[in-house]
């Protein structure tokens, strides 16, 4: 294994994960490119996972730092206080049930060194089972979360897409500076709103977001998952249906029929409403600035939806008030 001239820590939060750990530290510690510390945050585990991490912490006790959270903190607090406890120039943010690529490390290193602005970068991600076996090689991750890598010349605008689209990061492919700590702790989430989209946002717009189409991890999926992807024929069924969403979305292509304004309607809302309630929740004028947006985006694409056909229109917007959605907040 090389040693990088700049201290890496990973950032590991666990919770009841005896089965696949001690794969996923394996993976950690085989780098091409080492790690110099695993910082690892349990979240009250009843099963065997304190024992496994202290059998890694006496075999590599340089590298280990085991901390017991006294109370269930939960997936978003628990990843905030494992970055916080990171002491490297580079953190990586690992789930307990995955597997790494063993060239993951130098890999995002790499993009660090080619794009000195970056302060994060995320990867890409296959599929592999409960017992290793990779599964729908036809679908990568960020397909699976309908991100989409445009076909043409015009640049992805990460954080246009993460505004108008909804998060396409997933946090277990990510790294950070330590740089960003100051400005992304404490975390601004709410239930929709989770820490990998926070990353996302505060990056993003920061324009420090960078990416590489790599697969990195092997993201596991399986029955226990407490965050995840979802149904994989249910996305796969998204993806051959709304292959042109995004495109539709941005404006990279034309809305022409009541259905393209209908999706523009949907997603814009969708989008205005997760502002909205982060705004009601930190007060934050930019979320407020979001907000407006996005609501005038979803009341625009509803003006042209009534023009492209009024009954349906009339039908859908009758439905909507009769089952209280989508309704614009006061």
């Amino acid at each position: 294994m090389t040693q990088s001239e700049n201290k890496i820590s990973v950032a590991v939060c666990t919770y009841n994960g005896e089965r696949y750990l001690e794969k996923q530290l394996n993976s950690i510690l085989n780098q091409t490119l080492s790690v110099n510390e695993i910082v690892v945050c349990d979240d009250c585990s009843s099963d065997k996972t304190i024992a496994i991490l202290n059998l890694f912490k006496e075999k590599f006790p340089a590298i280990f730092k085991i901390y017991s959270n006294s109370e269930n903190l939960r997936s978003n607090k628990n990843f905030e206080k494992a970055i916080s406890l990171c002491t490297g120039d580079f953190i990586f943010l690992s789930d307990q049930d995955d597997l790494w690529k063993p060239e993951k490390v130098a890999t995002i290193i790499d993009v660090f060194k080619s794009n000195p602005s970056a302060e994060g970068v995320f990867s890409d991600a296959n599929f592999i089972d409960e017992n290793d076996i990779e599964i729908h090689q036809e679908m990568s991750l960020w397909q699976s979360v309908c991100f989409f890598d445009r076909q043409n010349d015009i640049p992805i605008n990460l954080y246009e897409s993460l505004l108008y689209l909804g998060n396409f990061l997933t946090g277990a492919t990510l790294c950070i500076r330590k740089e960003v700590l100051p400005f992304c702790i404490p975390f601004e989430t709410i239930d929709s709103f989770i820490h990998d989209e926070w990353l996302a946002y505060v990056l993003s717009k920061r324009n420090t977001l960078f990416l590489t189409k790599e697969k990195l991890i092997s993201y596991r999926l399986h029955s226990n998952q407490q965050l995840g992807v979802g149904k994989i024929k249910d996305a796969r069924k998204k993806i051959i249906k709304n292959e042109n969403h995004n495109k539709l979305i941005l404006n990279i292509i034309p809305a022409i029929k009541f259905n393209d304004f209908k999706a523009k309607s949907r997603a814009y809302f969708y989008q205005y409403e997760k502002y909205f309630y982060l705004n009601e929740k930190y007060e934050n004028d930019n979320y407020y600035e979001i907000s407006e947006t996005l609501k005038q985006k979803h009341l625009d694409a509803e003006i042209e939806m009534k023009k492209s056909n009024l009954i349906l229109y009339l039908i859908r917007k009758y439905k909507d008030r009769r089952k209280k959605r989508r309704q614009i907040h006061k």
